[in-house]
């Protein structure tokens, strides 16, 4: 009989690399990611597997300001 919950699955290998690859990186600025101001990036995990990467832009900057 189901208990109605899902059972972990086990990673990927693409998604084990890239847990290898963006797991230090969880929490830091990573510097760039702009051409128009000193923006930096900082990555998370979403859930096991999935990462969202996002790009800081200074309130200043003109790209940012533009797509707004």
């Amino acid at each position: 009989m189901s208990n109605g919950r899902r059972g972990r699955r086990e990673l990927s290998a693409a998604q084990q690399e890239m847990l290898k690859t963006l797991g230090p990186l969880d929490g830091e600025r990573i510097a760039g990611g702009c051409a128009f101001c000193d923006a930096y990036q900082t990555v998370a995990p979403v859930r096991p597997g999935v990462w969202s990467m996002t790009v800081h832009h200074d309130d200043w900057c003109e790209f940012w300001n533009g797509f707004k």
